[in-house]
């Protein structure tokens, strides 16, 4: 018996993405995190506005791209300048990745990464950074896969009222 492995798309994000893009992020937190935070909670996710603007008028150096399946988005990376402040200007951000949990286990994710990596390599930068909640296991293990590494940085945040800790990974370009 063959098996046929599925061929993963991926392209700027367009406007028209939106929704796909708003619904992978809420799907996927649902799915992932009802161990961190309560149902009250996760229903209430939302796309922030930087996000949007990503799509629809980018900052300099600051992309979105999605991932197709079968001709439907399911998912999308995000990448920018970092954001922290001991960040260089050589040092990019994965912003945001998510997958819908129909994707999971199918490729989306890591090539969904790997073209998010190489689109911060275009745009420059020659370290990039991400941050993930400790308890986010399943994009963790995907991270460290692609060989993403905790830098010893952390930071408290807060969602809902529900606190937690997010880890840096760092990655040279």
């Amino acid at each position: 018996m063959t098996t046929e492995t599925p061929t993963i798309a991926v392209r700027a994000a367009t406007k028209a993405d939106l929704p796909a893009m708003t619904a992978a992020k809420r799907d996927a937190g649902t799915a992932a995190w009802p161990h961190i935070f309560p149902p009250e909670v996760l229903s209430q996710l939302g796309f922030p506005e930087r996000w949007i603007a990503a799509v629809v008028d980018p900052p300099q150096r600051t992309q979105a791209i999605v991932g197709e399946l079968e001709g439907k988005v399911v998912g999308f990376a995000i990448v920018r300048p970092s954001a922290d402040d001991d960040a260089s200007p050589e040092t990019g951000e994965l912003d945001g990745f998510y997958t819908a949990p129909a994707a999971w286990g199918r490729g989306a994710g890591l090539a969904l990464l790997a073209a998010a990596v190489e689109t911060l390599r275009d745009e420059g930068f020659t370290t990039a950074t991400l941050w993930t909640a400790t308890d986010n296991h399943r994009p963790r293990r995907i991270y460290e896969r692609a060989g993403w590494r905790l830098d010893g940085t952390t930071r408290n945040r807060n969602l809902g009222g529900i606190a937690f800790e997010e880890l840096r990974y760092r990655l040279r370009l």
